[in-house]
């Protein structure tokens, strides 16, 4: 079907009259909660070990990891956007002070020195894996797929200990 060149339409309407929609509330800002289970009745903030606020190196090394307790496992990740996996990790943490290490538990071995007795923050280390030491027995950690970061008793048989600063 063609309309004629000529063709017109008459369109008769009335002046509508718009009122604006009032301005929305701001929205708040979100609240990131870490609710994963450090232990079957814990959560991340009542595991914070007291010796996280002496002040050294390695007690603020695992009072930053702390943070990260439910962030998610990832192959290769290396940051709390992308998860992490247990060299990135440790890298992410030292990270944050100042102190530079691989992103490959087997190259963590030859860092810092190695120690018979570890403090908070030393590397525990063994063959294909590595975690912080957070005293008292205890280590932060991101272990496996499926497994978030957390802070659990240290599982690692024949560690070897190593300051990375």
């Amino acid at each position: 079907m063609q309309v004629a060149n000529d063709a017109r339409l008459k369109i008769e309407s009335k002046a509508v009259k718009v009122t604006p929609a009032p301005e929305p509330e701001p929205e708040p800002e979100p609240v990131v909660e870490t609710t994963a289970s450090v232990t079957a009745t814990s959560t991340a903030a009542e595991a914070t070990p007291d010796y996280a606020s002496d002040g050294s190196i390695g007690a603020q090394a695992i009072s930053i990891a702390m943070q990260y307790i439910g962030i998610a496992y990832a192959y290769g990740g290396s940051s709390p956007a992308t998860g992490f996996d247990c060299s990135g990790l440790i890298k992410y943490v030292y990270a944050q002070l100042g102190v530079e290490l691989p992103h490959s538990s087997s190259s963590m071995v030859a860092t810092g020195y190695q120690v018979s007795s570890p403090i908070p923050g030393d590397i525990v280390w063994t063959q294909g894996h590595v975690s912080l030491y957070a005293g008292d027995g205890m280590v932060v950690e991101a272990a496996n797929y499926g497994s978030p970061v957390r802070y659990t008793e240290q599982w690692q048989d024949y560690a070897v200990y190593i300051r990375p600063y």
